[in-house]
């Protein structure tokens, strides 16, 4: 049975941040998605372009998987581009999100925002940037695993404010 835990990006360090993406990583976290926005639609096609040459390789072009915004419900699963989580891949990640993967840095006239990873397909750990909350999908004793090695989460999202 999965557990939804939610996170506060406030509550994490960049490092920290980072830290559970390498849990994530431990637990089968094999893939992620991260949208790429610019003031202009060739800023962003730009970005796009550093972004995936700097990886050099996509799990697939396009796949079915879940997101964490839509503008419709229907839309909450479309065709996503997918990278492999991996340690190259990671450093990308890192570079392109240095505040850490909650977080996003509007810099050049484009940014990185709401990543999320996928694990054998589904929704693992979603991040809305500008909303400033995460969902993470566990098990219930990956739950317990997340509390021991500190990191902090809820059990609903907290209000903020």
């Amino acid at each position: 049975m999965s557990v939804r835990r939610f996170l506060v990006p406030s509550e994490y360090s960049p490092d920290e941040s980072w830290r559970l993406v390498d849990w994530c990583r431990s637990l089968g976290a094999d893939e992620f998605t991260i949208d790429m926005l610019g003031a202009e639609s060739s800023q962003a096609h730009q970005l796009h372009v550093r972004f995936d040459h700097a990886i050099a390789v996509h799990v697939r072009p396009q796949a079915r998987r879940e997101r964490m915004s839509g503008k419709t419900a229907d839309a909450l699963h479309r065709d996503t581009e997918l990278w492999s989580l991996n340690e190259s891949s990671l450093d990308v990640l890192k570079t392109a999100l240095p505040a850490g993967i909650f977080q996003y840095d509007p810099r050049d006239g484009g940014w990185f925002e709401d990543p999320i990873l996928y694990r054998n397909g589904e929704l693992m750990l979603g991040v809305l940037s500008h909303e400033a909350f995460a969902v993470l999908r566990v098990s219930e004793r990956e739950s317990a695993q997340l509390a021991a090695a500190g990191f902090p989460s809820h059990d609903s999202l907290p209000r903020i404010g």
